[in-house]
């Protein structure tokens, strides 16, 4: 489960002691977050939870005292893990032989994009927003470095995205576009994700997962037309609140 590592000065003192750790202890299949303090003794902080209300605790306490979460627990999914999954998958045709090593053609860098964004559970419209901005600031990067021409750099961004929207077209190809992250304002977008991940039979994590990736997507985007940080944030909290009381709703949880 997630803690909570300190960093910088230290914001919570008891009797003269900093707090350096904060600790989601697992108790039989919930979690009771607890203070660690420097002399190894604890304190509870609230009563236990289950897996996702004790993962939106460590949030709160997160934003609050500008503190990072990790999540310690084993997983099977996640970015090494989904990746690996696509290439051992993918089809020939995506890899080339450079130099005696196996490696992803430009078509399959696209391929494995798309295949991402389903490992992540992103509706489409999600989907859609992050390739395309990933295809054209990698372009961008390799063009502006030098390592291919403006010429190559819009044939090699052609090619990905071929790659990636063929995917897409597979692997989408019964669902709605879904939210369009131009227009959706940030209530409905948290909904709408809710509604996506229990379409999918998602687990807490992989509804967790898929939210917290989705809401950096929606950030970049928002921050793309001209948001400031801070109200690009505020947008990502709300977007993240009424996701998450939409999901507890949906799996018959109180929401407090």
């Amino acid at each position: 489960m997630p803690s909570l590592k300190k960093r910088g000065r230290p914001t919570c003192v008891r009797n003269g002691k900093t707090v350096p750790r904060l600790w989601a202890r697992p108790i039989e299949g919930r979690y009771l977050h607890t203070v660690i303090f420097n002399d190894g003794t604890d304190c509870p902080l609230a009563c236990a939870m289950d897996a996702l209300q004790a993962s939106q605790f460590c949030q709160r306490i997160s934003a609050v005292h500008d503190w990072p979460v990790m999540d310690h627990r084993p997983k099977d999914i996640g970015p090494e893990v989904a990746a690996e999954k696509i290439w051992a998958t993918m089809p020939p045709e995506y890899k080339v032989q450079i130099d005696g090593e196996t490696r992803v053609n430009m078509a399959g860098a696209g391929y494995i994009m798309a295949d991402m964004c389903r490992e992540y559970r992103l509706p489409l419209g999600v989907a859609v927003h992050r390739i395309a901005e990933r295809i054209v600031t990698f372009i961008d990067a390799m063009v502006s470095q030098g390592v291919m021409s403006e010429q190559d750099g819009n044939e090699n961004a052609r090619l990905a995205a071929k790659g990636a929207f063929s995917r897409l077209d597979e692997i989408y190809a019964s669902e709605d576009h879904g939210p369009d992250l131009a227009t959706v304002t940030p209530h409905r977008l948290g909904v709408m994700l809710a509604d996506y991940h229990q379409s999918k039979n998602s687990s807490d994590d992989q509804f967790q997962h898929g939210l917290t990736a989705a809401v950096t997507i929606a950030m970049t985007a928002w921050t793309g037309k001209g948001e400031s940080e801070s109200v690009a944030k505020a947008r990502a909290d709300v977007t993240m609140d009424a996701a998450i009381r939409h999901w507890f709703r949906l799996t018959g949880r109180a929401v407090g």
